[in-house]
């Protein structure tokens, strides 16, 4: 008989565990996860009515510990994957390449970026706070029976008027595949999706930055008072968690908010305003058919409302991502 802590189990006639107990006894020791919980973010600066705070923000070009293998860092990945998410709150984001462009005019560098005061760094770029980011450690790998790719990083959000941080978070998110997944097939699969480095570092950051961008405080509230942004209370889509599209599905979008305005919707940053039709007042809706050539991974939703000035409200479907299957005709 095999013991093991308040478990016991027969075995056959030759002392030996039936094949089918062996996977059993393996999966209670091999189990696929995701993530590593609840991202602390430590807010420091709350906003609040009344109050003034930074309104336009830079995302600095995120560092590495130089102990990662140069292959192997996903600083330039993570970075493009949190702007893309907070981009969606209500700052006024610096686009990364205007970013990057001035940081070169003015010949600095990570090294040359640390040493400048907040002073100095607002004259360089020329908005109200910077977010900086560095990753602490990253792994990515694939063999035998599991997959794994995790990013540790620490990010902040510095005000640059007063020079203090806003809000920081030290956090690793990993993205663990064992044998305890609902088929072997699902499994190899998952694993030779790890073995695209560049993929699986976007999933994994894609996953920190959701759980950051969730909690960091959001001026989206004040600022809609200020400018009378188009308002839209809801979003909506057919999309669901695990939905793998095929050529010729559809992404159905529902849109809800103010009438009598333009709107459209964003798939990611792959194909960018889709234009909507209001069928009833305040209700936009339109059916988006996967065809030929389209390439769409881990792609936000994010509905837009435009208004006669050019003043757009955004807001993003948060329950699913939209995807194409990587072994459909559209996808290769």
């Amino acid at each position: 008989m095999v013991i093991f802590p308040n478990v016991s189990i027969a075995v056959g006639n030759r002392g030996e565990v039936p094949c089918f107990l062996r996977w059993v006894l393996l999966a209670m020791l091999v189990v696929g996860a995701n993530g590593c919980g609840v991202a602390h973010v430590k807010v420091y600066e709350y906003l609040e009515e009344g109050k003034s705070f930074p309104r336009t923000v830079a995302i600095l070009p995120f560092t590495v510990d130089e102990s990662i293998p140069p292959e192997k860092r996903p600083n330039v990945i993570f970075r493009q994957v949190f702007y893309n998410y907070f981009r969606y709150l209500g700052y006024t984001d610096m686009p990364l390449g205007d970013v990057d462009r001035r940081l070169i005019h003015f010949n600095l560098g990570p090294e040359e970026i640390a040493r400048l005061s907040p002073e100095e760094l607002k004259t360089v770029l020329d908005v109200d706070a910077v977010v900086e980011g560095h990753v602490v450690d990253a792994s990515n790998f694939t063999g035998g029976i599991h997959a794994e790719t995790s990013i540790h990083a620490r990010l902040n959000m510095v005000n640059l008027t007063t020079g203090k941080a806003m809000w920081e978070v030290d956090h690793t998110e990993m993205n663990y595949l064992g044998i305890a997944v609902p088929t072997v097939v699902t499994m190899i699969k998952g694993q030779m999706d790890n073995l695209e480095m560049g993929q699986a570092y976007y999933k994994v950051a894609e996953t920190f930055a959701m759980k950051v961008v969730r909690d960091i405080p959001d001026p989206a509230r004040f600022r809609e008072e200020r400018v009378a942004l188009p308002m839209i209370t809801r979003i909506e889509t057919n999309l669901h968690p695990n939905r793998v599209l095929a050529l010729g599905d559809e992404i159905e979008v529902s849109l809800h908010g103010e009438p009598g305005l333009a709107a459209s919707f964003d798939i990611g940053s792959w194909k960018t305003g889709i234009p909507m039709r209001e069928v009833s007042p305040g209700v936009y809706e339109v059916n988006y058919r996967i065809g030929k050539g389209d390439r769409i991974e881990n792609a936000l939703v994010i509905g837009t409302l435009k208004n006669g000035r050019g003043i757009a409200g955004k807001k993003f479907f948060k329950a699913a991502l939209a995807n194409v299957g990587a072994d459909d005709p559209v996808a290769k």
